[in-house]
């Protein structure tokens, strides 16, 4: 306990005082990390050993962050498949954690106490740097039961680090009777949820719910939620890109010119189909390298997602690259005749404009087959939403796609708790 709690400190100390290095210097600083953890993951970790000996490759090849190119690209897939030789030989596993597996393939990832550490301390630094207080607010987060903490730590007794949970899969009246009895300064989770508390919040005026503060993560935020939330909870919300595999990778500040990238923790690429870097504002595949994990090292790991960089700074003085926004998941995506592809926000403004619907889900089982979800409210009747949908779809996906809807009471949350709202299944 004694040893976390220092390490705690030393990491907190190192990250509040990197957010304000120039650009130039993050990247000098990425640079040493990055050939760090490559010569410990080659003579410690099977897998990378393999992997470098494969192509004749050794850690001391890689003399700057360009250079990564010249290694293979990692898969979920393959992870899976060498289970145990992605694991270091000469570091002590602290914590476990398996992913929620919403592309139907989740993985184990392991951490060292280090790792878990400076992977927490990115949320934390995110939050703090937009007026959360560590050793004054409580923060209640908005997801799984498996997720939510259970037990306190020693400082929480102290008034440090204060959390609690809220289950998603409550329903709407005991989540917000729970937010009433926690009284959060802070809140954080997925943008769904938040959201469908927002809009009962508004609707029936409800009072006593007030965080001072509204973080959200790991799902697409689309324009309509964001101005919902902000209205009924009257906040700035804060949006952030995280995963699992790379932790807390880049997040908004209160300009909102796009998400400051965590080059201090994590390596992010953005490439196209040729695997060569797009251009500023391109649309790119996302793959990181987490430069602290060391248990089990993360290195040019394809996300599967898509995000457009814009290789530029924020007018807010922080030094690192903006994120200009994140665009989904790669199975996200509707795909198309003629390898086209229509991104998930297209069909959340498309769908947030139609009278009558609620909540959503669209679904791809066949290229040219396409399924809508809807939660519909009582005052339009069921043919003017299938029209207005249709109508809608025919302008997005042309005529050669068939657009079935159906009317459901409502839409199943993923077992992490998460909503996708477009999912294609080809």
């Amino acid at each position: 306990m004694i040893k976390e709690i220092i390490t705690n400190i030393k990491v907190l100390r190192s990250l509040k005082s990197n957010v304000w290095l120039k650009t130039s210097q993050l990247e000098e600083l990425q640079e040493r990390k990055l050939k760090m953890l490559l010569n410990h993951a080659y003579h410690n970790v099977p897998y990378y050993g393999h992997l470098f000996d494969s192509i004749k490759l050794k850690p001391e090849d890689i003399r700057d962050c360009k250079d990564i190119s010249k290694i293979p690209i990692t898969t979920k897939a393959q992870i899976q498949k060498a289970k145990d030789e992605m694991i270091a030989r000469n570091i002590n596993i602290w914590v476990e954690h398996k992913t929620s597996g919403s592309t139907g393939m989740s993985l184990t990832l392991c951490s060292s106490m280090e790792d878990a550490i400076y992977s927490r301390g990115m949320y934390e630094r995110a939050r703090t740097e937009n007026g959360f207080r560590i050793l004054r607010d409580k923060l209640a987060y908005m997801g799984s039961p498996f997720n939510n903490p259970k037990t306190k730590k020693l400082w929480e007794h102290f008034g440090i680090r204060r959390k609690d949970g809220i289950n998603v899969f409550e329903p709407l009246d005991k989540q917000i009777e729970r937010l009433k009895k926690v009284r959060p300064d802070a809140l954080w989770g997925y943008a769904s949820a938040i959201r469908l508390l927002a809009k009962i919040i508004k609707e029936k005026e409800i009072e006593g719910v007030s965080p001072r503060l509204i973080f959200t993560c790991s799902e697409l935020l689309d324009p309509e939620s964001r101005s919902l939330i902000n209205s009924a909870f009257k906040v700035n919300l804060i949006d952030s890109y995280a995963a699992w595999e790379g932790g807390c990778m880049a997040w908004e500040c209160s300009e909102h010119a796009g998400y400051h990238i965590n080059m201090d923790q994590v390596l992010m690429e953005f490439i196209d189909e040729n695997g060569e870097s797009v251009k500023k504002g391109e649309r790119g595949k996302v793959v990181i390298t987490n430069l602290h994990s060391y248990a089990m090292p993360i290195i040019r790991y394809e996300l599967g997602d898509y995000a457009i960089p814009t290789y530029e700074e924020c007018r807010c003085g922080r030094g690192g690259y903006l994120l200009k926004g994140v665009e989904g998941r790669c199975d996200d995506f509707i795909r198309l005749s003629g390898d086209r592809f229509v991104a998930p926000p297209v069909f959340h403004t498309s769908m947030k404009s139609i009278p009558g619907v609620s909540e959503f889900q669209i679904v791809q089982e066949k290229r040219d087959e396409i399924v809508a979800y809807v939660v519909k409210l009582d005052e339009l009747s069921d043919v003017k939403v299938i029209e207005e949908i249709e109508n809608a779809f025919r302008r997005i996906l042309g005529n050669n796609v068939s657009i079935n809807t159906r009317f459901v009471e409502r839409i199943e949350r993923e077992k992490s708790g998460k909503l996708r709202s477009v999912i294609s299944r080809i």
